[in-house]
């Protein structure tokens, strides 16, 4: 296949992976969240900006235009998401072009266009492939102004780094307020900077105007995090130490979301586990093998010295970020895997110029090199297909449309937790079963140490005299733990049906008829 060809059919391919699966699932609460935040009055939406503690509000705002073009369904939320997804690839083949050559570029670009844990974010009604574009834009944008072309003239030279340096600030910039993590991406850019020196010094002035420029859009962010961060404490998320941070990435990045890939079939703990060491442990030696090859040849060469230090920024922008992250959970605990998505390119990029230069090797070495593309693209696309084989999300749609074809006008409905009676209300209306049609009521918090008498008390006096009363559960141990709402429910009603969803259980329960009766 030409060189010219081959990032077509590789982009082609990278969007067909992604939308082949858009609908599969239904949105999960945080989805519907986006649409929610994104039809807030204008007002509030734009207040978001510099809300205490509120994340990515100009993907709301993005969003709501996106929306108002494509309507409000699943697809419309989601297909944001892939077209960011697919300009993500196209991106880190022209990163990779200008940093590695055109052999590593496209390998890279196959990577990320099969990569699952991109592909799931690119169908994922949130921010989460939209930051990792917008990053990737940046550091583009930084390598232009930077690295200039042998042959242009000076003045050329000047406006093309001039217009490049605006195109990283705004893409940059906008970052902040699409992700609130978004500004560790700085040292990250400074690393690569860096790598571009001695050719970088005469760029020091626009590097320095850049951060100055950078500095006031990330101020309204800096008066709350700042406070927040000297506070430190407990936001909901738990601590994880940095080898177990490291291990959950490496699996995410490599394997995707499902818990069984690359093996699609049942399999021991201990036997996934070493699949999964095997798995990355060859990235991890890949990885060596491009960064021994450019130090072998950097000695003698000062383009490969540039390559070098290109790929030492590459395994900054791989690593830095989540040890930012680990620094400032032991003060406030805040990683997710998703936080650091925008790094995963760059393990693709490293594993690209691994087996680029083992294609460019002697005999046994290409062998080895082909070979090992065969066995990484089979394990990302087992990946892929395991996302797809085994749903991750709850099936919230399935649920609502079984309700809404059972429920009468006035019956009540029992949400656990709570916080679903907006997943609920988003689908009763695309069924066209406005959720007013039923009385909503929020089960309580049982977590803080509530006992099972209390539940009745409670539940008696939101239900009161019970007609036919749904009880819709979904993620209930964030707020009922020990289940005591479905078991006050099984003790003191009678259960007409329950259904089974993945995710989600809905039950129709009635008054129990007196004894003798």
């Amino acid at each position: 296949m030409r060189s010219s060809v081959a990032p077509h059919v590789i982009l082609f391919v990278a969007f067909a992976l992604r939308i082949a699966n858009l609908n599969g699932e239904s949105l999960w609460r945080d989805e519907v969240d986006s649409v929610r935040f994104a039809f807030e009055p204008l007002t509030v939406v734009l207040a978001n900006f510099t809300a205490t503690g509120f994340n990515g509000p100009l993907y709301h705002l993005v969003l709501r235009g996106w929306l108002s073009l494509t309507g409000v369904s699943d697809f419309g939320l989601r297909s944001l998401s892939l077209v960011c997804g697919v300009l993500l690839v196209a991106l880190i083949y022209a990163l990779g072009k200008r940093m590695f050559g055109r052999p590593a570029a496209t390998i890279a670009m196959w990577l990320t266009a099969i990569s699952p844990v991109l592909i799931w974010y690119a169908g994922e009604g949130k921010m989460y492939s939209l930051q990792p574009a917008l990053l990737a834009l940046a550091l583009y944008a930084l390598m232009r102004a930077v690295d200039g072309r042998a042959g242009e003239g000076a003045w050329a030279l000047r406006r093309s780094s001039a217009a490049w340096w605006g195109v990283f600030i705004l893409a940059t910039s906008l970052s902040f307020y699409v992700h609130v993590l978004s500004p560790l991406f700085l040292p990250v850019a400074a690393l690569f900077f860096f790598a571009l020196w001695p050719g970088a010094r005469r760029h020091l002035a626009g590097g320095a105007v850049a951060l100055l420029a950078l500095t006031l859009p990330y101020l309204p962010l800096l008066l709350w995090q700042a406070p927040v961060l000297l506070r430190g404490g407990d936001i909901g998320h738990r601590f994880y130490p940095l080898d177990q941070m490291a291990w959950v990435l490496a699996s995410n990045w490599t394997f995707g979301l499902d818990a069984h890939a690359p093996l699609l079939f049942a399999a021991e703990a201990d036997v996934l586990t070493a699949t999964r060491r095997i798995g990355v442990g060859v990235g991890v030696v890949l990885t060596a093998v491009g960064l021994m090859t450019a130090a072998r040849r950097a000695a003698d060469c000062p383009v490969q010295a540039r390559v070098l230090r290109l790929q030492l920024a590459t395994l900054g922008w791989l690593i830095l970020p989540a040890t930012l992250i680990f620094l400032i959970s032991t003060r406030l605990p805040i990683f997710q895997p998703r936080y650091v998505l925008w790094s995963a390119p760059a393990l693709s990029l490293l594993i690209g110029v691994g087996l680029a230069c083992l294609l460019e090797g002697e005999r046994t070495g290409r062998l080895a090199g082909g070979l090992l593309i065969v066995v990484v693209s089979a394990v990302g696309l087992l990946g892929v297909a395991a996302q797809i084989i085994n749903p991750i999300r709850p099936d919230v749609r399935g649920a609502v449309a079984y309700v809404t074809q059972r429920a009468r006008p006035g019956d009540a409905i029992v949400f656990q937790i709570p916080y679903m009676r907006y997943s609920f209300a988003y689908y009763a209306e695309r069924f066209g079963y406005p959720l007013d049609r039923l009385w909503v009521i929020e089960a309580p918090y049982t977590n803080h140490g509530m006992t099972l008498d209390a539940v009745a008390q409670t539940m008696r006096g939101l239900i009161g005299v019970p007609g036919r009363v749904w009880l819709f559960e979904s993620e209930a141990p964030m707020w009922d733990r020990d289940g005591l709402v479905r078991r006050w429910f099984d003790d003191e009603l009678a259960l007409s049906e329950r259904q089974d969803f993945r995710g989600v259980a809905v039950g129709l329960y009635r008054a129990k008829e007196a004894p003798g009766l």
